[in-house]
């Protein structure tokens, strides 16, 4: 029965005030702004630390490794070599998601109320669900995203 009633909804429409949804439109769109800003600023001070510590990480195999290599190229024996490449350092790498902007997908739907000449749209529940509930296909993984570089 639950489920019945879920599909149902998703197949409903609602007629909104064209100004009220323009007006959460853009409080929706300024808040996205905002979260995204601050997420840009921690992402960028989480990166310089890993990348801090990944450098020191790095000299610091890069030093073990170029003592091995020389201790035994001072033993050099031709015939034991098997390798014609000598490794200093493997790769160091360093995975950050970057912070995603989606104010073009407000500006899209604000566009689309701005130009509606009627008073009143409707709306498809999935419309609904962006234009005035806030929740898309990619939010999630912009709030999860957000709160790794941010304090909540």
């Amino acid at each position: 029965m639950a489920n019945q009633a879920r599909q149902d909804q998703k197949k409903r429409e609602v007629k909104v005030d064209r100004e009220r949804l323009l007006e959460t439109l853009k409080s929706n769109r300024e808040k996205h702004i905002q979260q995204y800003e601050e997420a840009l600023a921690g992402y960028q001070e989480q990166a310089l630390a890993k990348l801090q510590k990944a450098k020191e990480t790095a000299l610091a195999r890069m030093e073990k490794n170029f003592q091995k290599v020389q201790l035994d190229l001072e033993d050099f024996d031709p015939e034991s070599k098997t390798s014609d490449y000598i490794e200093l350092i493997q790769s160091e790498v360093i995975h950050l998601p970057v912070p995603r902007n989606y104010s073009k997908e407000y500006d899209a739907a604000i566009d689309i109320a701005q130009w509606e000449v009627e008073e009143t749209m409707t709306l498809t529940f999935a419309e609904f669900q962006c234009f005035v509930r806030d929740v898309w296909e990619w939010s999630e993984d912009f709030y999860s995203n957000t709160v790794s570089y941010t304090k909540g």
